[in-house]
């Protein structure tokens, strides 16, 4: 965590909509080239660092927080995940630091968001649900987008439940992701709609070689590469990398430690039941160069009710 005072994003900053979920808004920014300076402004403020080259907006995106009932203010996010999850996985969590905004920047932001509706660059799903304007602050997060001139790929993905819920019928082999894709697949073939399909978490977590390359070949899609062979390279690498990695046994071992009782038993407002429940929400970024080896993954515990 940076612990050095909160910086503030200049207000002459400019957004670009990335990407969105459930609850945040990602955004990659940028600033305007500094207006040429005299000799004697520079000397003045040699030893002064312009906002706009503060370091901590390199190789960063800014997440904002959607104006929800269930979220948290991003202080609090940002002190929760540094104190109960960056110990849990110091080599491997995306950073988060926080950062002022500048006045009217979700305001100017939101009117963004609903003429980006009207051209059709929002998810039908996400329309009429706009950033918090009383938030004053942001996430820079690690900006993790691949160098694909260099071969670059980032796959990213959710682990979801790796154990079998205690809730479960005793001897249920069915998981809960499986289980509850299955609920909706039954409405989807009522209704003459296509079913998905994707990677059962038990498969993953499994340690077996041909049950986590079952779950990559759901995970790695040819939207990462549309060349039947580099996909299987792709996929390859990927599964030899999740084989030797440790990243998914610790999840899979804390969201038994943190839960034993089960969904329907556990205390739902107790510390251990909402980290587990965070963490089997958490995303993995994993960045794979076809000719070499996966980089090292980063994990985004990106919300909990905390």
């Amino acid at each position: 965590m940076n612990t050095s005072p909160i910086p503030t994003l200049p207000g002459d900053v400019t957004l670009y909509y990335l990407a969105e979920g459930a609850a945040n808004v990602i955004y990659r920014f940028s600033f305007p080239p500094p207006s040429p300076r005299s000799t004697s402004d520079l000397a003045e403020s040699s030893s002064k660092v312009a906002p706009r080259h503060n370091p901590i907006f390199e190789h960063r995106l800014l997440r904002l927080r959607k104006a929800l009932p269930s979220s948290r203010p991003n202080e609090r996010a940002c002190a929760v995940l540094h104190k109960a999850f960056v110990p849990l996985f110091p080599e491997c969590i995306a950073a988060h630091d926080l950062v002022m905004l500048p006045p009217n920047l979700l305001r100017d932001t939101n009117i963004a968001l609903r003429d980006l509706e009207k051209t059709g660059g929002r998810l039908h799903k996400r329309r009429g649900l706009y950033l918090a304007e009383d938030e004053p602050h942001g996430i820079l997060v690690t900006d993790m987008t691949p160098a694909t001139a260099g071969g670059e790929v980032l796959v990213e993905f959710k682990p979801k439940w790796l154990i079998q819920s205690h809730s479960a019928p005793q001897g249920w082999k069915r998981c809960r992701t499986c289980a509850l894709r299955a609920q909706r697949n039954a409405v989807r073939r009522a209704k003459g709609q296509r079913e998905e399909a994707g990677p059962c978490p038990l498969d993953l977590a499994s340690l077996d070689q041909a049950r986590v390359e079952r779950a990559v070949s759901f995970i790695a899609t040819t939207k990462h590469a549309e060349d039947g062979q580099d996909l299987n390279r792709l996929r390859e690498r990927l599964t030899s990398f999740l084989l030797r990695s440790t990243i998914i046994p610790k999840l899979k071992e804390l969201q038994g430690s943190l839960d034993e009782a089960g969904v329907l038993a556990a205390d739902v407002m107790s510390w251990e039941f909402l980290m587990a429940t965070t963490i089997r929400d958490c995303s993995i970024y994993v960045k794979v160069v076809y000719l070499i080896h996966p980089s090292h993954p980063y994990i985004l515990v990106f919300r909990g009710r905390y």
